[in-house]
Formats: C-alpha cells, sequence, structure tokens
C-alpha cells in the first residue's frame, strides 16, 4: 500500500482522536443538571444537523445514499446505530456527571481493547504480538483506575460505565467499518440523526433534569465537532487502516482531555492513576511499532470510500484529477501482491 495513504490514515485518527479526547472535559462544563440521556441525544443530534448542513452544501443526500444499502449493511448500520449511537453515549453521559473527566478520558482507552478483541474474535482480522502485548498493559491500566485505592480496594460505578461505553463502541467501530456503500458523512449523519432523535425522546419521557438554552448550544456545538466531524474523520481511518490501527491512534485523545481536566477543571488525580497512565502510554507505544507485510491476493469487490489513484485504485476518471481525493462507487480487480499494510478494507484476508 502506498505510505502516504496509511500515513493519512494514521492522521485521520490522531486527529478524530484530539476532536473526541476533549469532548468529557467540555461536557463536564455545560453539563449542570441536564440529564445524561438528554446530554447523549444533544450531542448526536448537534452531529447530524452540522453533518447534513455540510451534505447539503456539497449537493449530497445521505438518506438517498441509504437506499442503495444492501440488506446486510442496512443490518450492520442498525446495529452501529444502536450500539454507538444509543447505549455507548448513554453509559459515557452518566460516566461523565457522576466520575472525574479525568478517569473518564483515560478508560477511553479501553475502547481499543474492545475494538481489537472483537475484530479478532468475530471478524478474524489478524492482531500481532505486538498489539496484544500493548492492549494487555493498557488493560492492567485500566483495571488499576476502575479498582479505586483510595481507603482500600474498591469499585468504582462511573469508571465501570465508562467501560460498558467502550464495549458497545468496539461492536459499533466493527459494525461500521464494513458499511462501506455509505460515505463516511452520510453515515455518521444518519447515526446522528437517528441516536440523537432517540435519546432526546427517552430523556424527556423517562428522566427529569433542568436545562438552560445556552447549555443545549454548548452541547450541540461539541456534538458537531466532538462526535460528527470526528466520526466522519475516524471511519475514513477505519477504511484506510483498519479497524484494531485506528483505534490504537485513537488513544491518543483521552491524554489530550486528562491534560485538558487538570488545566480547565483543576482536577488533581491520585498517584495510582499517573501509574496507569504511564502503562497505557507504553501500550500505545507497541501497538504504534507494529509492521506487518506478506504476498496478499485481493478478491474483485465494488464498493464506495475516499481514496485517490493509487496501487489499489488504477479506475478511469473522465472528469477529475485521479490524485485528488475522491469518492464513488468503484470496481477492484483481483491483484496479487506484496507490501507493508493493515487490515483495512482493501486486506481482510486470512493469515
Amino acid at each position: 500500500m502506498d505510505g502516504r495513504y496509511m500515513l493519512s490514515g494514521q492522521f485521520l485518527a490522531i486527529l478524530s482522536a484530539a476532536l473526541f479526547g476533549v469532548s468529557p472535559v467540555l461536557c463536564k462544563l455545560v453539563m449542570g443538571e441536564m440529564s445524561p440521556a438528554f446530554l447523549a441525544g444533544l450531542l448526536y443530534l448537534g452531529s447530524g444537523l452540522a453533518l447534513q448542513i455540510l451534505l447539503l452544501v456539497q449537493r449530497r443526500n445521505s438518506f438517498q445514499e441509504l437506499k442503495r444499502l444492501s440488506p446486510q449493511n442496512r443490518l450492520k448500520l442498525s446495529g452501529a446505530v444502536l450500539t454507538g449511537g444509543i447505549i455507548a453515549p448513554l453509559f459515557l453521559a452518566y460516566g461523565i456527571k457522576y466520575g472525574a473527566a479525568s478517569q473518564v478520558t483515560l478508560l477511553l482507552n479501553l475502547e481499543t481493547v474492545a475494538t481489537t478483541l472483537i475484530a479478532w474474535l468475530i471478524f478474524k482480522e489478524y492482531i500481532g504480538p505486538r498489539v496484544w502485548t500493548g492492549k494487555i498493559l493498557i488493560l492492567i491500566a485500566a483495571s488499576i483506575i476502575v479498582l479505586k485505592s483510595e481507603g482500600g480496594i474498591s469499585l468504582s460505578i462511573s469508571g465501570l460505565l465508562v467501560v460498558f461505553a467502550c464495549i458497545f463502541w468496539g461492536l459499533d467501530n466493527n459494525l461500521t467499518r464494513d458499511v462501506v456503500e455509505l460515505s463516511s458523512m452520510a453515515l455518521a449523519c444518519i447515526k446522528g440523526f437517528v441516536a440523537g432523535i432517540f435519546n432526546i425522546l427517552l430523556a424527556l419521557v423517562f428522566f427529569s433534569g433542568s436545562t438552560t438554552g445556552m447549555q443545549i448550544g454548548g452541547a450541540m456545538t461539541i456534538g458537531a465537532l466532538s462526535y460528527g466531524l470526528s466520526l466522519v474523520l475516524f471511519v475514513d481511518a477505519l477504511r484506510k487502516i483498519g479497524s484494531a490501527r485506528t483505534v490504537t491512534f485513537f488513544s491518543i485523545g483521552p491524554f489530550i482531555g486528562t491534560l485538558l481536566s487538570v488545566v480547565m477543571l483543576g482536577e488533581n488525580p491520585p498517584a495510582h492513576y499517573w501509574f496507569a497512565a504511564s502503562l497505557m502510554l507504553a501500550g500505545i507505544f507497541l501497538l504504534c511499532s507494529e509492521k506487518h507485510g506478506h504476498m496478499h491476493s485481493h478478491e474483485a469487490v465494488t464498493h464506495q470510500h475516499n481514496h485517490t489513484q493509487d496501487e489499489h485504485h488504477w479506475h478511469p476518471h473522465d472528469d477529475m484529477n485521479s490524485r485528488v481525493p475522491h469518492d464513488h462507487i468503484h470496481t477492484h480487480k483481483p491483484l496479487t501482491h506484496i507490501h507493508g499494510h493493515w487490515p483495512d478494507i482493501h486486506h481482510l484476508h486470512v493469515h
């Protein structure tokens, strides 16, 4: 694979991580007495509205794209909306309300572990020894945070809520990766609208809490950036470098959130927290240093994603510069070759 293609996937994942990593701190600032379910709904509705505006500017219709989805991918999209758009944000919102922002942000790294385990167990994605070692270090670090040691070991309920959120986002990540008939922006827009409206209605019917117009506007703005734009970048990264590797680079985001929680909220995490953070950094270093390459074969496939003309995309373009990133339905012919690669949508072969 073209090295520039892989690097662009890494950059997209890191930028997505930065936008998402700051969200727990910003949510903590605007939440007040708001219902966590209402907050979750506003975040996703904000992302859906922002992306719909961008699609209208580009004269594209997300629901027209949805119509051409195959039944199998509609089922996967429904699963992604349920797990990643409805259930996971609810768990996270309650974790943010009752826990410290520094704790919440660092535990979000468990999403990488959940995504990798699901990619390996269910979708048979190849995971190398460095990745496994890195994930184990992250898991140990998360256990230290969830099992609080102040005056003895005790379970952090807010931490456990974030753990459940990460498990459901792990399912979402693997389901989202395979919905290749939808552009990343259309996918994120649909998820934002459906999940946002559902959680807002859920909050209005079953939960109570006071909310101001400023809080609503703030939450929707956070959603537009940290959930909408971040999700578009994340989906593009998934399709370039695969689930396990995308969430590896996504691990940088929680550390950005941790620093913000100290600077903006004045939080002072205990010593065991910083020890856990050091373990996570060591694990992420191992993940980022993985290399993989061998002779492999590509089967013929027709799908859609953002791409440039490279060794996997030598199809004709009559009306555009093929070196400029573009997004359209295209067909790959069978191909056998060798190069360094990660398990993106073109490299889901058996090892």
